[in-house]
Formats: structure tokens, C-alpha cells, sequence
């Protein structure tokens, strides 16, 4: 028996699953917008909205993008890790 993965098995990475209107909320509070990501990420603002809709897989890079342009706290509100979103690092955050 072989010890080499077939193709399928190397590729399958788990996926995080978006809530859209967290996705747009914690994007929104962190002043930034999909064409910003695209533009970063170096895809199209189709290929981000086909993986927040789970229709295309994401690269890591396109996964860190988005990771990036969130937050932690907006990437765990966005995949649903969390129910509250908060705006870290803000300029007038309660301290």
C-alpha cells in the first residue's frame, strides 16, 4: 500500500462558513469593503463574494486577506465562532 494521499485528500482543507450579514458588519465597522479585499488578495470582487458564498474554495491567501482585513474579533463574529463583534482598537473605544 502506498503512503502518498490521493490528490482529493491534499487539497480538502476545511472551509470556514460565513454569515454574510456578519461578514458586512464586521467589514463595515472596520471601514473596509470587498473591492478593497479583492484589490489586495489580487482576485476579483466576484471570486471574494463566490467564497463568502461557499459556490469556490478559497486560498489561504484570500482567506488571510479577509482574516486580516476583519480582525480576530470580526473573523470569529463573521464564522459564527462568536455572537458579539467588537471594535477593537478604535480611537474612541471605551478604555
Amino acid at each position: 500500500m502506498s503512503d502518498i494521499c490521493p490528490p482529493q485528500a491534499r487539497t480538502q482543507s476545511t472551509q470556514p462558513t460565513f454569515n454574510l450579514r456578519r461578514f458586512r458588519a464586521a467589514l463595515d465597522i472596520r471601514g473596509g469593503t470587498v473591492e478593497a479585499l479583492a484589490r489586495d488578495a489580487q482576485v476579483s470582487p466576484r471570486h471574494i463574494w463566490y467564497c463568502l458564498h461557499g459556490n469556490r474554495r478559497a486560498s489561504s491567501r484570500v482567506l488571510g486577506v479577509i482574516r486580516a482585513a476583519l480582525g480576530e474579533s470580526g473573523w470569529a463574529f463573521a464564522t459564527g465562532q462568536t455572537d458579539s463583534l467588537q471594535d477593537v482598537g478604535a480611537s474612541d473605544a471605551a478604555q
